[in-house]
Order: C-alpha cells, then structure tokens, then sequence
C-alpha cells in the first residue's frame, strides 16, 4: 500500500482509520517499509488517522528507538509511546484567561488625581465686517492690474547699492585672473573679459596695419639718411661739419673730413676723392 502511496495511485480519507498497522517484510523486517516511509508518506497517513487513532507497526517497534524515524513521526504531529507506536492527539477545547493589564480603580483614581485639569482652548473672536461687501464687491475677490503689479516688481538697480558699496573693489573671481597665458572668455561671459580681449585685438591689429603700410620718406627724412647733402647734418652729427670721421665701423675713419657734395669712393680699401 506504502508503494501505491508513494506513486499517488491512490489517496486515503481524512480522519477515517482508528489504527493504520505497518506490515513487515518477508523476512520478518522493516526495511522496505522504512524506505518508502518518508516525511511526505507519513504526513498523509496522519491525515488519514482519527484523533486519538493509533499508527503502528506489526513488529512493535515503530518510533520506538531514537533516530529518523521517531523524529519524523513526532514532526509529523503524533505523540510518540514506547512499544505502542505513535498516537494522534485529540484536539482539546478549554478557555484561556487573558490579562489585559488593567488597574485597580483605586490607582487609576489615584493616577486622575495627580493629573492637572486640561485648560480648555481659549475662542477666538470673528470680525464680521471683513465679510460686508461693499457695492456686490468683495476684498478677497480683488485681482491687481498688469500695470500694478510690473509696479511693485520694477526696482530700481541704482538704489542696490550704497557709496560704500561702489568704493569697494572689485572681486575677480579666480578662474578670470589671468596665469601667464591668455586666458579665453567664456562663451557666457559676463565679467567683461571677452570685450577686454576684443578691445585688445583690435589695438594690435590696428598697430599691424599701419606698420605695413608703405615708408615714404620726406626731404627732412632724407637728410637723416644722406649726410652728402649740403647744409644737413649727418645721423652722427660729425660727418658733414668739417670734422674727423668718429663713428665705429665707419670706412672713413680716421680719414680727414671731405666737403659736402664731393663723391667719395672705395677701391681695395683706399678712399678715392
């Protein structure tokens, strides 16, 4: 039957057997009956037992010694007797007193006693006249014009700050002083570092453009540059004035003065006049 169980080709009854008895083997032993007796086996023959019903083996000594099988047999809801199998117990009915905690009245009189009246909350007094309405029109329904309200928002930006306010300097914030190289403005920038940098380049390209613009020189310019001139005087301010040639890496130096407008010139070293 254990096997049948085991397989689920059957199903037993609940509450139904007064004593369900455990057959031995053959040979007089317990074995095969053991090993289909597991947790799942056991707990549906318990089901099947009355309370009070009896589960026992035919050799006498089932749950009798301590081991897996008592063990299982007592997980399994029976009372375990020596000799006489495992037992169903009955479901017994009895009333529990249950202690709620409540105290004497002597000391919960006691405990009103010591706790001081609670003072009622006082009642306010309501205005009435806030409710007339004037003309059908009532203050809490009054809606501001756009005009009233662009004039309380409107501030004026000079009365922010004071003359103390305006003495005092300026703080740059660090990621704006410059640190050796050229810092780039920000793409929001709103420090004044970017038109600082606009202004920058455009002196510079200013200046670049009037040094490519082409060298015209003058009469008064060329005297500085030619010292043959009659009546100019040289870059040295000697040449042209009767007076030795004293300029470093001068080629006449050393030479005596010729007059202004001769032509003067080099062959192997030697002054040709």
């Amino acid at each position: 039957m254990l096997d049948r169980l085991s397989l689920g080709l059957v199903t037993l009854p609940t509450s139904t057997y007064d004593l369900i008895l455990l057959l031995t083997d053959a040979d007089g032993t317990r074995n095969e009956s053991q090993r289909l007796l597991g947790r799942s086996i056991l707990s549906i023959l318990v089901q099947a037992l009355k309370p009070g019903a009896r589960l026992k083996s035919q050799d006498g000594k089932f749950a009798s010694e301590p081991g897996s099988e008592r063990t299982e047999a007592i997980l399994a809801g029976l009372n375990v007797e020596d000799g006489e199998g495992a037992v169903k117990p009955k479901a017994v009915e009895g009333a529990v007193k249950l202690s709620f905690g409540r105290k004497s009245n002597a000391a919960a009189g006691t405990k009103r006693a010591l706790e001081e009246p609670k003072v009622p909350a006082g009642v306010g007094f309501v205005d009435s006249n806030d409710d007339v309405e004037v003309d059908g029109f009532d203050d809490d329904d009054y809606i501001p014009s756009r005009e009233e309200l662009l004039a309380d928002d409107q501030i004026d930006p000079d009365t922010l700050l004071t003359e103390e306010d305006r003495k005092k300097p300026i703080n740059i914030p660090e990621a704006c002083k410059p640190n050796g190289k050229r810092r780039r403005a920000c793409k929001d920038c709103t420090c004044g570092l970017k038109e600082r940098l606009e202004e920058e380049d455009a002196s510079k390209r200013s200046e670049a453009d009037k040094g490519l613009q082409a060298l015209k020189l003058g009469a008064d310019d060329l005297a500085e540059v030619d010292f043959t001139v009659q009546g100019k005087v040289g870059s040295c301010g000697n040449c042209a004035l009767g007076d030795a040639f004293r300029c470093d890496g001068c080629p006449y130096i050393g030479l005596p003065a010729f007059k202004p407008g001769e032509e003067v010139r080099l062959l192997n070293n030697d002054v040709q006049l």
